[in-house]
């Protein structure tokens, strides 16, 4: 199938990621990782206790009393006890959000660092086990925070902040009933993750306001930036009347080879879709161009759905045809199920390894 031309409109949509590019700034080694199997076209969606999170990384340790004060106008359920595990609940608040279904949003402090390498298995137990649980997000995968600082191009000062940073507040949903008298509902239904996501990014955006603050990261989608960046990208998204992708899904670039440069998006799952992966040769294509490219593709299967199928072709950057290829995992972490693009110039590309 040859998809209608200007059905994406490439670079129209969604701004670049901003002038600062790199090629080849982040050297990606992929060893045994747990990915995407089975349908390409079922996002790999282990939304179970925690369906979306968020973070804001602190300065220092977070002032409870000032942080439930600030979200005490989105109602606030109950204060939050700290857990016996930690990494399983910090002090903090609970906000309804869709009560009818057991939802609510679970903001909590941990006077800590980000823990990145998310623990091990026989010796951070308590860690690990949080991790696995989705306790920092449905997609979080170790070296989020450290890949996200090597592909901030949109905030110039995020290496910095992040260095800074000595504690974290979590901002999670769940509908999974706290009383336990219930089964687990994970995905209640009329479930819609743009409304939650959107729900969670303002009282992100009230969290930001805490003194201390240093910034927004989305581990789940590896996006870093600070309080102006994140309200730009809010207001131009508004503006254009489209999701505020950027502020949940970053776009990537790594270098394949001397030649060859992969771009990708992070963190479409978090609203039920696939991620999309450019393969290109460096000096036929504009970054830039790729980015925007990625972002509508991206979006344009949010809308439409699962339209895009293996060998399916769409104009693209360089003014060619680019062709889909649904494959189970992606080149660079974390592994995943993806959309990946070819442009149709002739080139070949390297072994995928």
């Amino acid at each position: 199938m040859i998809l209608p031309s200007g059905c994406l409109l490439v670079g129209g949509v969604y701004p670049i990621s901003g002038e600062g590019v790199r090629l080849g700034g982040l050297a990606i080694v992929v060893g045994t990782m747990v990915g995407a199997r089975g349908d390409c076209y079922r996002a790999r969606m282990p939304k179970r206790l925690f369906t979306s999170s968020a973070v804001v990384l602190f300065d220092g340790k977070v002032p409870i009393g000032k942080l439930a004060g600030l979200l005490e106008k989105f109602g606030i359920e109950k204060r939050l006890d700290p857990a016996a595990n930690p990494w399983m609940g910090g002090p903090g608040v609970a906000l309804p959000f869709r009560p009818e279904v057991n939802g609510r949003a679970l903001v909590d402090a941990v006077n800590c660092p980000w823990p990145d390498h998310m623990g091990d298995a026989k010796e951070e137990i308590d860690l690990f086990g949080a991790w696995s649980m989705g306790w920092f997000g449905p997609f979080v995968y170790p070296e989020c925070l450290e890949r996200a600082k090597a592909m901030s191009f949109g905030w110039a000062d995020a290496v910095s902040a992040v260095d800074k940073h000595r504690a974290f507040v979590r901002i999670k949903s769940s509908y999974v009933d706290a009383t336990g008298k219930e089964a687990p509902v994970f995905l209640p239904k009329g479930y819609d993750p743009l409304v939650e996501m959107l729900a969670l990014t303002e009282i992100t955006r009230t969290v930001l306001g805490l003194e201390g603050a240093l910034g927004y990261f989305n581990p789940n989608g590896e996006v870093l930036l600070d309080r102006q960046g994140l309200e730009e990208c809010l207001d131009w998204s508004k503006e254009n009347q489209v999701p505020p992708l950027p502020a949940w899904s970053n776009v990537r670039l790594f270098r394949l080879s001397d030649d060859w440069t992969v771009m990708d998006t992070i963190g479409m799952e978090q609203l039920d879709v696939l991620d999309h992966e450019a393969w290109f040769e460096t000096k036929r294509y504009d970054p830039q161009a790729v980015d925007g490219f990625l972002r509508n593709a991206a979006n344009y299967v949010r809308e439409h759905g699962s339209v895009i199928h293996d060998g399916d072709t769409i104009d693209g950057p360089g003014d060619v045809q680019w062709q889909a290829e649904l494959v189970e995992e992606s080149l660079a972490p974390r592994l995943r199920s993806v959309v990946r693009w070819l442009p149709m110039d002739g080139t070949q590309p390297p072994e995928d390894d």
